[in-house]
């Protein structure tokens, strides 16, 4: 029987050109087309470009340096875009954070990735104020001061002859944080290189082939994550342009793709859900809508079905990790067949260039339909974890990333997700790890131990939980928690579901059992 390894077809193209690889429209005749829109605000590819010629000189009146981080912290806003060029053409590394966390998640990040200037909106600065215990200089991003961000990328001094070169194509340009199965997070590194061969790897798969030059893409997943940040890319990439919002619910979703003749869009299901019933409540339809691209978790097949026939669009679904700069699979829409439910359940094949293998606990390849733990490699890879050299060694094994997630691979090479291996919990498209949740508990007076997973949930595909052992003499009370937790940790994190525990199921060893616990909630909810 072969075993389950599946190696993706070659590269069309090996090298791409820095010049041209994230950002088409520069100079050309795509100079005046829309680059970025959100609200009322149109940016062209050509003042993208001297807003990113601007942060450049910004950076080097600030005395940054190739190497220096900067963090940004802040809502969806076209000016990103122009830092994040800048600072890769610049050498320095763009950290984006999640303005959904708290000060003291957000001290510890800014400490790790030794930030030298900070980027945030006027709303999170009372928030960064707290946690900034090193003095680092903050910019503010959405200010009319004339120190703020909108007022130092001016562009009526740009100077075309200004380099765009500074950096190096496959040195370290973007630093994600994703949280670690260890409690603290860990800062993913990216180079420039990666994002863009991503973007083309995705592109020769053939899912996009009937993109034309007209492309207006929505994107309403956050700058912070890699999802968004790759969608993005992925539409400026092609000359597309690219919609930015901050406002998720289905009515405005549905009221941007009419007003901006949208015609594709990345969400998570959940979002996509909105949108979909939103279209069908209204009883309107986004006539201009012929794609929706999904990740992060799978889609019911009723609602694939009620998306395709009753809305007409086409879908495409993504799997991968910040790990390897957004993707290492797609189900492209050929592929999204009622007829064949058992394509439905997979996340499709490995990209062009890159390969996937399952293997068993002791790093033996398996054979195909048999499960395992998902390793690939591919030229999109990280460049390690900063600051983590043993947890980089652990997670990169002779050129192979262990995902940690759980799949199989079957006879026609479509991959299909078990379990995860790392206990991690999906919850509305955001990644939650138990050990970070449980190290925050474990705080509380009244909690001697606990363990925290997910479990199904009909609009967030999972929910937070928690089961708690608590102290002698004391009792644990659900609001009482929540109030501790709530200003220590991200709400996306915060438990939807407490459950008292006398004792906690363990291994010979004393490691909690996470997965029999989930069993044993599961029951019980179900009862």
């Amino acid at each position: 029987m072969a075993l389950a390894h599946i190696e993706g077809p070659p590269l069309s193209r090996h090298d791409v050109p820095r010049e041209t690889a994230l950002i088409a429209g520069f100079g050309d005749s795509r100079a005046d087309h829309p680059a970025l829109v959100l609200g009322h605000r149109r940016v062209s590819f050509a003042e993208l470009d001297r807003r990113t010629r601007a942060a450049i000189r910004l950076f080097a009146a600030r005395g940054l340096a190739p190497g220096d981080r900067i963090a940004w912290i802040g809502i969806n806003n076209p000016d990103f875009i122009a830092v994040m060029l800048a600072a890769m053409r610049s050498g320095l590394v763009l950290v984006p954070l999640n303005w959904r966390l708290k000060p003291r998640e957000l001290a510890f990040l800014l400490a790790d990735s030794g930030a030298r200037a900070v980027f945030a909106d006027t709303a999170f600065t009372p928030a960064i104020a707290e946690a900034n215990t090193g003095h680092i200089p903050v910019i503010v991003t959405d200010g009319p001061a004339p120190d703020d961000l909108p007022a130092l990328l001016v562009t009526t001094d740009a100077d075309p002859a200004d380099p765009l070169m500074g950096g190096t194509f496959g040195g370290v340009a973007l630093m994600l944080y994703t949280s670690g199965t260890t409690g603290q997070p860990k800062g993913v590194q990216i180079a420039e290189q990666a994002l863009a061969l991503a973007r083309q790897m995705e592109a020769d798969q053939g899912g996009f082939d009937d993109w034309g030059d007209d492309e207006v893409l929505l994107s309403p997943l956050p700058l912070f994550h890699i999802g968004g940040i790759s969608w993005a890319l992925c539409g400026l990439h092609r000359g597309c342009t690219v919609v930015l919002t901050n406002d998720l619910t289905p009515a405005a979703l549905l009221d941007l793709c009419l007003a901006e003749d949208v015609t594709r869009t990345f969400m998570v299901p959940q979002l996509v859900r909105g949108l979909i019933g939103e279209m069908l409540a209204r009883n309107v339809r986004a006539t201009h809508l012929k794609g929706i691209h999904y990740g992060a978790a799978p889609m019911d097949p009723p609602l694939l079905a009620r998306g395709i026939a009753e809305i007409g669009c086409r879908f495409l679904q993504y799997f991968g990790m910040t790990e390897m700069s957004g993707t290492i699979s797609i189900l492209p829409p050929g592929d999204h067949d009622p007829a064949r439910p058992h394509l439905l359940r997979s996340v499709g094949r490995v990209l062009p260039g890159s390969a996937i293998q399952i293997r068993d606990a002791d790093g033996h390849v398996v054979e195909r339909g048999v499960a395992g733990e998902i390793w690939t490699r591919g030229p999109t890879m990280m460049l390690g974890y900063a600051n983590r050299p043993e947890q980089t060694a652990a997670a990169i094994v002779d050129g192979w990333y262990r995902t940690g997630d759980g799949g199989k691979i079957d006879a026609e090479g479509f991959l299909t997700l078990t379990d995860r291996i790392k206990d991690m919990i999906v919850t509305g498209g955001e990644n939650v790890y138990p050990a970070e949740v449980e190290a925050v508990l474990r705080e509380h007076p009244a909690v001697a131990d606990c363990a925290v997973f997910g479990l199904p949930d009909a609009v967030w595909g999972e929910r937070v939980c928690a089961a708690i052992e608590s102290r002698a003499g004391a009792s644990v009370d659900a609001e009482a928690i929540a109030a501790f937790l709530k200003p220590l940790i991200a709400g996306f994190k915060l438990p939807r579901q407490l459950f008292a525990s006398d004792g906690l199921p363990r291994t010979a060893s004393g490691k909690v059992q996470r997965g029999k616990l989930r069993e044993q909630m599961l029951e019980q909810v179900s009862c």
